[in-house]
């Protein structure tokens, strides 16, 4: 689910249910043939979709729920077109990235939320609450979003000086991303990044909001990121930013902090499959675990709440 760059197909990530997170899902056209008796084929009609649409939820079976969200506090919500769109063209059509916006009123099964100059409704499932006035240490797992960039991330504090604008290092972008940061030097996935004050909220435990977790699809498992638990189901973002609701039993939550030693064989996400591996290289500080894995043989940083043993 990595990687907020990658423009990537959306994939089915679960039998019953749609897979994918954190990148935008670009269809090539075809170019049609030019010669002899074939014909360039019709695309599809796309559903049209009226401004004004109302966006509710579209999984039926995952039940209406609260939010926590103050009036005026930060919240991570996909931007509205997105959710329109999971209702005209099905949720299984469309994926989306979580950006901050500002919560205007909550109610019980659909708040307002500000997206830059204009207020909708939106369900609360699709809501992820970031509380006012929180303080981090050196170590705390958050979640918050890419603030020189966009998209919710989770990030791990390696400097708490100022305990309200804790200096981070991002987990969902890879550490080997070759984008640059500000600098012009520095990789992305390997940046620190001061947050500012009200955008952040310490991960607690698993199944919070931005937990990874592996869920079963026949004899493999596959890794999804937590939106919302309500009951005994689990509303997600997998691979390549499509969306699905699961039953909780049949997910398996990543310790929030890995306990791995060097030597030691674990199971680890691998693009969006838990495969298996060796652990060359374990740098806490910065919440990466190094793995060679066994399916190609090669190295990889994989980021704390993503392994596990």
């Amino acid at each position: 689910m990595k990687n907020l760059l990658i423009i990537l197909g959306a994939s089915l990530f679960l039998t019953a249910c749609v897979g994918a997170n954190s990148a935008n899902n670009t269809a090539s056209a075809n170019a049609g043939n030019t010669g002899g008796a074939n014909k360039p084929t019709a695309a599809a009609a796309t559903p049209t979709i009226d401004p004004n649409l109302q966006a509710t939820f579209p999984f039926k079976d995952f039940p209406a729920v609260e939010t926590t969200a103050k009036a005026g506090e930060v919240v991570l919500v996909p931007s509205y077109n997105w959710l329109q769109e999971a209702n005209v063209k099905g949720a299984d059509k469309v994926t989306m990235i979580w950006y901050s916006q500002t919560l205007v009123a909550p109610d019980k099964e659909m708040s307002e939320v500000k997206f830059m100059s204009d207020t909708k409704k939106v369900p609360n499932a699709y809501i992820v609450a970031i509380p006012s006035g929180g303080t981090a240490k050196k170590g705390d797992i958050l979640l918050t979003w890419w603030q020189s960039g966009s998209g919710m991330q989770r990030a791990i504090v390696t400097d708490d000086a100022t305990p309200a604008e804790p200096v981070v290092r991002y987990l969902d972008l890879d550490y080997d991303n070759p984008a640059k940061a500000k600098d012009g030097q520095t990789s992305i996935g390997q940046m620190e990044e001061k947050l500012k004050p009200n955008t952040f909220v310490k991960i607690n435990a698993p199944f919070d909001a931005g937990t990874m977790v592996a869920c079963q699809d026949g004899a493999d498992q596959k890794s999804a990121q937590v939106i919302r638990v309500a009951g005994d189901k689990v509303f997600l973002s997998g691979f390549a930013g499509s969306l699905a609701v699961v039953d909780k039993s049949r997910c398996t939550p990543f310790p929030l902090v890995s306990a791995a030693k060097v030597g030691e064989k674990v199971k680890a996400v691998w693009v969006n499959s838990i495969k298996e591996g060796i652990v060359t290289k374990v740098d806490a500080a910065i919440g990466r675990v190094f793995i060679k894995f066994d399916v190609d043989g090669k190295e990889k940083a994989v980021a704390f709440g993503e392994i596990m043993k």
